[in-house]
């Protein structure tokens, strides 16, 4: 049986770590192509795991709304 604690996606902590790869491209004087590019990976992959978790947030808070007949 697979832990919930793996399939937990923590929002925060992908944030936190798409603004420090952000903030590394700002501050690089000189860039090394493969890390820069493994970096440029990474963030695009966090940036897509981020944007498909405020869907269904948006989504849960729709459903939400409908079940006390908030207007959406």
């Amino acid at each position: 049986m697979p832990s919930k604690k793996k399939s937990f996606f923590e929002f925060a902590k992908a944030f936190k770590e798409l603004e420090e790869i952000t903030q590394w491209f700002e501050t690089q004087e000189s860039l090394d192509l493969d890390v820069g590019l493994q970096k440029f990976e990474q963030g695009l992959a966090l940036a897509q795991a981020l944007q498909k978790k405020l869907s269904e947030v948006e989504n849960k808070v729709k459903e939400i709304k409908k079940t006390f007949d908030l207007s959406v």
